[in-house]
């Protein structure tokens, strides 16, 4: 018997086709936010938990260890989110 590859793959490779020559049909500026927004989303990820930091230190008034407390309130946030949309809209194909 000839070793066939599964019927899923070929609808994935088709799907990940069909979805990259729609993605290079956009206009130049729609294709950097798409490619990009990533970072986009995961700075604003940063920024809340920046904010959410900020406020908890007023409402504690907490006045030591600014940096110490807002890295990881700024890091943490922005690599999931940035993890969580690339995995999300760009599956890697064949696994």
């Amino acid at each position: 018997m000839k070793n066939h590859e599964p019927d899923d793959t070929v609808k994935e490779d088709l799907i990940f086709n069909i979805i990259t020559r729609k993605i290079n049909h956009l206009p130049e500026a729609e294709r950097n936010l798409f490619e990009h927004g990533s970072v986009y989303i995961g700075l604003n990820a940063a920024l809340c938990g920046l904010i959410a930091n900020s406020l908890s230190r007023r409402i504690f008034n907490v006045t030591q260890a600014r940096i110490a407390a807002g890295l990881p309130m700024a890091v943490i946030p922005f690599l999931t989110a940035r993890a969580s949309y690339k995995v999300s809209l760009f599956p890697i194909p064949g696994s």
